[in-house]
């Protein structure tokens, strides 16, 4: 398991509540972290140690202030603790980052690979299943020339139907996890199935996350097959994996 986070905003906001909540869940999600601000050109920066033992991202948490963050702390299951493999993953335009686990991974892999269009294959570094769904999410947006958030929670509902009709198929006890996060910059969607994931808006702001980060009125948990989208006037779009499927 990992924790997500992002933040969407009209303005630059400050993070230092954010940040102290995900190193808190660091002790038990240690695996490294990393972050992706979208401020002016896209900002990535991974660590590999805890992020309640990193003096960088308590750097950041004291005095970043973003419109446009995605941050992720790591409870390794699929692939080794490299900077290959930690997230966010970057490819195109896009931030991806991954919550949850595809079952019997390397079973499927060979035909979940074949799934992804070449060029965006040929440029995956790391091990993980979560890499590999960005790949599949680039692919089914392929000739979008600029996605709007409809096009990105589509491709973000198909993912997960493609995942599950492979991984799932076997009759596993529980389905995988794919509780996904992704931006350009522009768009930011975020969808749930397996893994809790909360909502917390405000007048032109939006913060997502695994878990209630702070007590505050307002947080809604978003409902299994879920899907959040993010526009880029901060257009908040509530959808289900089913209703996107079916347009």
């Amino acid at each position: 398991m990992c924790r997500l986070f992002a933040l969407r905003s009209a303005d630059p906001a400050p993070v230092d509540r954010a940040f102290a909540a995900l190193q808190a869940q660091s002790h038990e999600h240690k695996d490294g972290w990393g972050i992706a601000t979208f401020d002016g050109p896209r900002q990535v920066e991974r660590g590999l140690e805890p992020a309640h033992q990193s003096a960088r991202f308590a750097d950041l948490g004291r005095d970043l202030r973003s419109a446009h963050l995605l941050a992720h702390i790591r409870l390794a299951s699929v692939g080794a603790v490299t900077a290959q493999n930690a997230h966010p993953f970057v490819a195109g335009s896009w931030a991806f980052m991954h919550n949850g686990t595809l079952h019997r991974f390397e079973q499927h892999k060979a035909a979940l690979d074949a799934m992804i269009a070449p060029r965006w294959r040929e440029g995956i570094r790391g091990e993980t299943d979560s890499e590999r769904c960005l790949g599949l999410f680039l692919t089914l947006l392929d000739g979008v020339a600029a996605p709007t958030v409809a096009d990105a929670s589509r491709a973000l509902a198909r993912v997960m139907q493609t995942v599950a009709d492979l991984f799932d198929r076997d009759g596993a006890a529980k389905p995988c996890a794919m509780n996904f996060l992704a931006s350009n910059g522009s768009v930011l969607v975020a969808s749930r199935r397996g893994r809790t994931l909360w909502t917390l808006e405000r007048t032109q702001q939006i913060v997502i996350a695994s878990e209630r980060l702070w007590e505050e009125p307002g947080w809604v948990e978003v409902p299994e097959d879920g899907v959040i989208g993010v526009d880029e006037r901060v257009g908040v779009h509530h959808s289900s994996v089913t209703e996107l499927l079916a347009r």
